[in-house]
């Protein structure tokens, strides 16, 4: 009789050990279902925080462009223009050294859209050119424009003329 009652003990222990087991066995694979569903939310929302970033970077980028043509710098002072920008300052600008890095930004240029001119704006070749570039510093930019009026004195004719022209700026991609 002790002989069955102590095989009855040990049968009842050996599937005690065995449900022991299985629960263990079940708690870890629980542990590791939940550190793989973690681990993907986590690498899911550091790929939406770049994107993020970068479309902060745009936002800023095109506020910066609605209020540059504003600033003392660039606007045109002769008559009351709200976006005008003056192209006699711009094109001093483009040469004073004081003003790299002023703007916070890798790329600046004002652009003539019409009466279309190609090239490059130098003293030399000033007012029969296309593009004022103020900054170009940075590599994969991306850049957006705001369309604004670029305004000048024209001396041979003896009056203040205004055309259709856009200020393009840029960021820099996040890596």
């Amino acid at each position: 009789m002790k002989d069955l009652i102590a095989d009855f003990f040990n049968i009842l222990s050996r599937k005690g050990q065995f449900k022991i087991q299985q629960m263990a066995f079940v708690l870890l694979a629980i542990i590791i279902f939940f550190a793989l569903v973690t681990l993907f939310y986590f690498s899911i929302r550091i790929s939406d925080l770049g994107s993020g970033a970068e479309e902060l970077r745009e936002t800023e980028v095109k506020e910066t462009i609605r209020k540059i043509s504003s600033t003392a710098e660039f606007v045109w002072t002769v008559e009351d223009c709200a976006s005008c920008i003056d192209l006699d300052k711009i094109l001093i600008l483009k040469e004073r050294k004081s003003y790299e890095g002023f703007w916070n930004s890798p790329f600046l240029q004002i652009s003539r859209v019409y009466p279309r001119k190609s090239g490059e704006c130098t003293k030399q070749n000033y007012p029969e050119c296309e593009t004022i570039t103020l900054v170009n510093t940075g590599e994969d930019i991306i850049s957006h424009s705001a369309f604004v009026s670029l305004c000048r004195y024209d001396s041979k004719e003896d009056y203040n003329k205004c055309e259709l022209g856009k200020i393009i700026m840029g960021f820099e991609t996040v890596r």
